[in-house]
């Protein structure tokens, strides 16, 4: 009965700029307790973070100070960090352990498309850190690669069949 409550209460209100970033529920994260420094950071507007647990934490309170009700990608050289962050949630890794960026598009066909951004990692492994729709973050690819000094590789395209 919850459930159907909060659905229709949500077609009938309005949502704000700032109710975008919101989550429905708070979230049991883990805390990071490590020092963060911003140094640069680029702001996403309306590209939450993914919800996958790894590399996922509380997004710490340093973040928040800046947030603006947007979503960074940052840079923390003094303590090899970057990390994605929203309001609620942030993807945190190690700097010095990042390859780079891959961007992936989908192209719509029987579905809707879509865009993936992964971090790439030196040890092989990846981890998507947010998705949208399609072509949401091509604009951001020299500015990533400005604040980061990492490269950004786009995947090939495909279509949703």
């Amino acid at each position: 009965m919850g459930f159907l409550i909060k659905a229709i209460t949500r077609l009938f209100l309005k949502k704000t700029d700032s109710d975008l970033n919101k989550e429905e529920h708070d979230e049991d994260l883990p805390i990071f307790n490590g020092k963060i420094e911003i140094g640069k950071y680029i702001e996403f507007k309306y590209i939450g973070v993914n919800k996958r647990e790894e590399y996922l934490f509380k997004t710490p309170d340093e973040i928040l100070k800046i947030l603006n009700n947007r979503n960074l990608l940052w840079v923390d050289e003094k303590n090899d960090l970057l990390g994605y962050s929203s309001v609620k949630r942030s993807k945190l890794f190690i700097l010095s352990e990042i390859k780079g960026f891959e961007i992936q598009n989908m192209l719509p066909a029987k579905g809707g498309g879509g865009s993936w951004i992964v971090v790439r990692l030196l040890n092989g492994g990846a981890c998507e850190i947010a998705e949208a729709g399609e072509y949401s973050f091509d604009e951001y690819a020299e500015e990533i690669t400005q604040i980061t000094g990492l490269s950004v590789t786009f995947l090939p395209e495909y279509y949703n069949c």
